[in-house]
């Protein structure tokens, strides 16, 4: 009787230490959630870009190479949790689909938004039809859309036609470019756009300036612009890339061009994990 009486001590207080975790957690995620936050995940060589606005919707931009990115978004989101409003594929290149087909598989998508050209890679039509499975709405992304997500407004750029179905001869060229408004804070995220892309934004007279900058490719010297990064002319920017990558992403000569422009640079290769928060009026790395 007396073993089990501390029996029965032990798991009361096991349970009252979990409750009291779960509050307080849920204390400090809700208190979180007053501003606006963009993660931008280490998921090796490839793209991942986690966005959580005040009223709770979340975005996620690309998923990277691999099942990483199921471990960055447990790391910042709730463990009950597992709804995601917003999937964005800016290209269908495995560095930023492969990571979405683990997240279509775990977590209920609200709708997603693509270029919906044609790739011939395997993924891609797992990708296809895992949507049709779980029957979520996909929308072709096109120039002049935008997408509302609590006080955030999303802005697409790019691709300038409609791709759907379309095949091309590089899929660069059909690679969605969001930028972000939240108050008078903004990003701007360039997926693989190449400087063909970047010139067309700047012929077009597009609105680019951008306190964050979503470097294009990698870095790679096929992007990034000194134009470019001139009219954009952000305060941070962020090159996400895998350590010792078999591309030599970042090129030399982008980080230089970055450099001289006095922007703050960030590189989750080094920094890794790296998260900026907005309260709308301005923007600071946490």
């Amino acid at each position: 009787m007396e073993k089990s009486s501390k029996n029965a001590k032990l798991i009361s207080l096991i349970i009252l230490a979990t409750v009291s975790v779960t509050i307080w957690y849920a204390v400090f995620y809700f208190e979180a959630r007053q501003n606006l936050i963009v993660n931008f995940f280490d998921v090796g060589q490839g793209d991942a870009i986690f966005i959580e606005v005040p009223d709770g919707n979340q975005i996620l931009i690309d998923g990277g190479p691999n099942d990483k990115i199921l471990s960055r978004l447990g790391g910042v989101m709730p463990f009950w949790d597992r709804d995601i409003d917003l999937l964005v594929l800016t290209h269908p290149h495995a560095d930023h689909l492969d990571g979405l087909l683990e997240v279509l598989k775990r977590y209920n998508i609200g709708q997603v938004l693509e270029s919906g050209a044609e790739h011939s890679i395997p993924e891609y039509q797992e990708w296809r039809d895992l949507l049709r499975t779980k029957n979520v709405p996909v929308f072709v992304a096109q120039r002049g859309q935008k997408v509302k997500a609590g006080g955030a407004v999303f802005v697409v750029l790019a691709p300038f036609e409609n791709y759907g179905g379309k095949t091309l001869k590089n899929i660069h060229d059909a690679t969605v470019i969001l930028k972000m408004n939240y108050g008078s804070t903004t990003a701007l995220f360039t997926g693989d756009a190449e400087k063909q892309l970047e010139y067309r934004l700047l012929w077009s007279n597009s609105d680019i300036k951008s306190d964050i900058l979503k470097v294009g490719h990698h870095g790679s010297k096929t992007s990034t612009s000194e134009e470019f990064l001139k009219a954009v002319s952000p305060k941070f920017a962020v090159v996400q890339v895998g350590r010792k990558n078999r591309y030599g992403h970042p090129a030399q000569e982008v980080l230089d061009r970055i450099a001289g422009a006095g922007v703050a640079l960030f590189r989750v290769d080094l920094d890794r994990d790296t998260e900026f928060v907005s309260n709308g009026l301005q923007f600071w790395q946490k």
